[in-house]
């Protein structure tokens, strides 16, 4: 199967979304229905352990190399490609070796599992399925999605076909997490169970109805693997050995564009958490710290990120994984992994771009109702294309004030022009374009919801043509809305024009 490839309304989504402190389920079941899984290709490097002898080897060279971790012994991190950071608890367990089935040409293939005390993540791989069965490759995959494995209409809740589940000796059927509780969950290929694995269970069987986004009927389904886990001995390092940043480190920040005199801009800071060199990159953990956080404030999230390693060498970083609503509020770390692999010694971390997003509906306690973040307006009995409604509305999240200039119904095609829908309209043709004015150094994204189930409005395109004001749109699958059409404010972004910059000496 092929890599992670989400539809632009998908990737949209993703985009916009973040971790919302204490948010209400009912907001987080509504985003997260829309985001359905995606299946991804892994190809990681395997992990056999091998104890004995070995053990003794790894200890020494912990011992010799990390110090700042073997003095807190009690809490030791490995990092796994693919995978991120493993700490090795007391009782943790490893998949013995990869695990393969190979069934009319199509392989599967489970590449890690690690039981923790209080869930069990693991990671599985799909080769061999052509294109045509391939729900992101086939002509027929984004005009029939429920043709294939797990797929869902746009709109639709996603549903558990494709879902992995593990089976116990005992018959016990384990269930993936539903709530998202781990980020990694996101991904089909990469299950997450919220569940204690009793000590005795050290065989499982792998259990699938069928593999995600394959085609159904024309590839091999009820799938079932066994496999067996390890118990890792204590203070052993699993993968890369991670060194821990407990040093002092230089934080520099430029001057913002903005002075927070006149805008309640974060004063963000950016903290170097721990560093794994590897043979061929250098992967960084780092989160923002926040000065004078905005009740509303959600996340920061870095979009622009590179090393500068002691020969004045610039790499490109790129962070792993794909960043999910609900999983990333300021003080979560960051993984990012270089394109290349730097000289030793100091290395600069720089943050050339971040965005701070404010959702002041979905904190706790909430900054602002749904009414007062709900505007609404006539469209008449019979809104006809190209009608524009003149409204000049102002709203204010955190300090910020934007405008919602006007309103005008639009098609699918005239928000084709501004993104390649690779995936067309999936029935969502027509819905109203608003345009939101605010400050233009600000850079302000707004996150909107149209009212009105009859008509299922959900595609939605954001678009901000340079030194023009923003422009949103959300389309429906049953026509216009008509009569009095509301829309509330979910939330919005905006960008921050200060560097950070982090030095860090071995």
């Amino acid at each position: 199967m092929n890599d992670l490839n989400p539809t632009p309304e998908f990737e949209e989504k993703i985009r916009r979304a973040v971790k919302v402190s204490n948010a209400s389920s009912e907001f987080a079941n509504r985003l997260r229905s829309e985001l359905v899984r995606r299946p991804v290709q892994m190809k990681p490097k395997t992990y056999r352990p091998i104890w004995a002898v070995a053990f003794a080897l790894i200890v020494t060279v912990l011992v010799v190399s990390v110090p700042t971790i073997a003095s807190a012994f009690g809490k030791i991190f490995g990092y796994v490609p693919e995978v991120g950071l493993v700490e090795t608890t007391n009782g943790l367990r490893m998949l013995a070796e990869p695990v393969s089935s190979t069934r009319d040409g199509v392989t599967l293939t489970i590449t890690h599992v690690f039981a923790f005390p209080d869930h069990i993540e693991l990671q599985y791989e799909v080769n061999g399925i052509t294109p045509e069965n391939d729900g992101w490759q086939a002509k027929d995959g984004a005009s029939k999605p429920t043709a294939f494995c797990g797929g869902v209409n746009p709109g639709s809740t996603y549903n558990k076909a494709g879902d992995a589940r593990l089976r116990l000796a005992d018959g016990t059927i384990l269930e993936r997490d539903y709530v998202g509780k781990y980020p990694q969950n996101v991904f089909a290929m990469q299950p997450v169970y919220d569940s204690a694995l009793p000590a005795d269970a050290n065989t499982l069987t792998f259990v699938l109805d069928c593999i995600p986004q394959a085609r159904l009927g024309a590839v091999p389904e009820n799938w079932e693997i066994s496999f067996d886990l390890v118990e890792v001995p204590a203070g052993t390092i699993v993968g890369e050995p991670v060194i821990e940043v407990t040093q002092p480190v230089v934080t520099e920040e430029a001057p913002a564009s903005l002075s927070p005199e006149a805008l309640p801009v974060p004063q963000a800071r950016a903290v170097l958490e721990r560093i794994i060199p590897t043979d061929t990159n250098t992967v960084v953990y780092f989160h923002f710290d926040v000065a004078n956080p905005d009740p509303s404030l959600i996340s920061i999230m870095p979009r622009s990120v590179y090393v500068i390693d002691s020969l004045g060498q610039q790499y490109r970083m790129v962070g792993s994984g794909v960043w999910q609503p609900f999983e990333y509020q300021v003080g979560k770390s960051f993984e990012f992994v270089s394109e290349g692999k730097p000289a030793s010694g100091p290395l600069t971390l720089v943050i050339d771009q971040t965005v701070a997003y404010y959702w002041p509906i979905y904190v706790d306690p909430p900054q602002a109702t749904s009414e007062e973040m709900t505007f609404s307006f006539d469209a008449g009995a019979n809104p006809q294309y190209g009608q524009k409604w003149d409204l000049n509305i102002p709203f204010n999240i955190a300090g910020f004030d934007f405008q919602i200039v006007s309103a005008e119904a639009v098609k699918f095609a005239d928000v084709e022009k501004y993104h390649d829908y690779v995936d067309g309209s999936g029935g969502y043709e027509q819905g109203y374009q608003f345009i939101i004015a605010g400050d233009p150094s600000l850079n302000l994204m707004v996150e909107m919801d149209v009212h009105g189930d009859e008509y299922q409005c959900w595609l939605s395109d954001v678009y901000k043509p340079d030194n023009e004001p923003l422009i949103y749109t959300q389309l429906c699958k049953n026509g216009y809305p008509k009569g009095q059409v509301s829309v509330t404010i979910l939330g919005m972004s905006i960008e921050l024009n200060n560097d950070l910059t982090v030095e860090w000496k071995p």
